[in-house]
């Protein structure tokens, strides 16, 4: 079959909740298809990073690439709303005064830091040292464009799986309607079970590497460590969705899945050493989900194939941690798909409504 499918599309955002507004964002959404074309087996599938990952990243194209092919599915992704600051550093401003270092750093070295012209020479000046210097994140956020970690960032992955639907649909192409997956990593599962909650008949299957109950970044600061020689660098990230994102108990995963009868099949995985999720709490949410493969990645699991640790992520191999589960998949044929119904979700605060009535979806929101 004649390939049909390009492996970029552009189209203008969901408008945002926060300022009624998209000041012209456009959500660019990057896919693949198997190389035989699409068939009534072929599944979708979208992948998700979390904190330091997106679509460039080598890993993603792989796997967008690779599992098109292998295991017959359209991969779909895009680079969600805010993602650019959940990235590596890019700029900082120094924390601390060099004074304070001044028993610790040659006089003749702190003479060349009053003359320093960029970050590299500062680096080079204090690699040889073995101390811990504190920086902040100097963050371009604001209100039209920050790391909301919620509706937000769902809505962005949302639109990307409905426009691949809509373009299927307009050229007349059958898929595997009950073949729809999400793969999330830490903060990208997390929002692979917001995104079902947001879409409850969408998702067959969710397969969550190490999704945290709720995004601690909107109650504390990320710290990203970076060494270079004996020196290490501490740089703090201080989100300005902790100040813009009002209603922040409803993100929680126990509060958004109160009542909501869960109809994706959920294969998740959590290491025993995880700082960034509460084992027994995690363990009872999946459980009151039904339809859960709850897998506790401790010492004795670590194959140094699929899983190099028990600490946040694993330190997994994607593609052989989706190769593990596909395994144990079994497809239903069957038409069971149910359209989506309009969705609403409520907090103590506001009533958030997901509509899919035009084909994407549209949220509105509503204060209580």
């Amino acid at each position: 079959m004649k390939k049909w499918l390009r492996t970029q599309l552009k189209i203008p955002a969901h408008p945002s909740i926060y300022t009624g507004n998209n000041k012209g964002r456009q959500l660019n959404i990057y896919f693949s298809e198997p190389e035989t074309g699409v068939n009534e087996d072929t599944g979708l599938l979208i992948l998700i990073p979390g904190f330091g990952a997106n679509s460039q990243s080598n890993v993603y194209k792989k796997m967008r690439q690779q599992f098109a092919d292998q295991y017959n599915l359209i991969t779909i992704q895009c680079d969600y709303f805010g993602s650019e600051f959940m990235q590596d550093s890019k700029r900082v401003k120094l924390n601390f005064s060099l004074t304070d270092f001044k028993d610790v750093i040659e006089d003749i070295d702190l003479m060349k830091l009053k003359s320093i012209q960029n970050f590299e020479e500062f680096i080079t000046i204090f690699a040889k040292y073995p101390i811990s210097l504190p920086f902040h994140e100097l963050l371009d956020e604001n209100i039209e464009n920050f790391n909301d970690m919620g509706f937000m960032q769902a809505l962005d992955l949302l639109t990307a799986l409905f426009a691949v639907k809509i373009i299927l649909n307009d050229n007349q192409l059958k898929y595997n309607v009950n073949k729809v997956i999400a793969y999330g990593h830490s903060h990208g599962a997390y929002l692979a079970y917001l995104c079902n909650r947001m879409a409850p008949n969408e998702f067959t299957f969710i397969i969550d590497n190490s999704a945290w109950m709720k995004p601690e970044y909107l109650y504390t600061n990320r710290f990203l460590h970076k060494y270079y020689g004996k020196l290490t660098l501490n740089i703090e990230f201080s989100y300005l969705a902790k100040e813009l994102v009002k209603d922040k108990n409803i993100l929680t995963l126990s509060n958004l899945y109160k009542g909501f009868i869960n109809n994706a099949q959920i294969y998740s995985f959590l290491g025993t050493d995880d700082n960034l999720v509460s084992i027994k709490e995690k363990e009872n949410f999946c459980k009151g989900l039904g339809q859960t493969n709850f897998y506790l990645i401790d010492q004795s699991k670590v194959d140094h194939k699929i899983f190099h640790s028990t600490t946040h992520g694993l330190n997994a191999d994607f593609l052989e941690m989706f190769k593990f589960v596909m395994e144990q998949v079994q497809w239903d044929k069957k038409e069971k798909h149910k359209r989506n119904p309009n969705t609403i979700i409520n907090s103590h605060q506001f009533e958030y409504r997901v509509d899919f009535d035009k084909g994407l979806p549209v949220m509105t929101v509503k204060k209580l």
